[in-house]
């Protein structure tokens, strides 16, 4: 008998991840998607409990919240570097139940994030809610 598998949103976002995350660029830019991939990566990881513990507790916390803690800057760059290239889809259904309000993110954002890159983040966490957010009907790839 066939073995069954139930994809979900967030493996197959996962699955995608470890493409990029495969990929060499032998020092070249990604193309577009991939790089949106990968800051969609950065994001799970800065934000899921097992990947920067500081950030998600202080998101967790009611406000005033403390996301401008070095901790929590530190946590970002180890993100950025290569905690992204693990993310599991364990990873992103936590920070999809997270809830992050946009006044949150952006907070989180100007703390800790160079301003020059601010455009590229927003655009990667609106993309990531919409993928939050919409059904496996809505991906093409499902």
């Amino acid at each position: 008998m066939p073995i069954k598998y139930n994809l979900t949103k967030f493996d197959l976002l996962s699955t995608k991840v470890k493409k990029v995350s495969a990929k060499k660029h032998n020092g070249e830019q990604p193309e577009a998607d991939e790089k949106l991939t990968m800051l969609k990566a950065v994001l799970i990881a800065t934000f899921a409990s097992g990947h920067s513990w500081q950030t998600f507790k202080a998101l967790k916390s009611p406000p005033p919240r403390e996301l401008n803690r070095p901790e929590i800057k530190k946590e970002h760059e180890e993100a950025s570097s290569s905690k992204w290239r693990s993310i599991t889809p364990f990873d992103i259904v936590e920070v999809s139940n997270l809830g992050i309000k946009d006044n949150v993110f952006s907070e989180w954002l100007f703390f800790n994030v160079p301003k020059d890159h601010y455009d590229e983040y927003k655009e990667a966490w609106g993309s990531l809610k919409k993928d939050f957010n919409g059904n496996c009907d809505d991906i093409e790839d499902c």
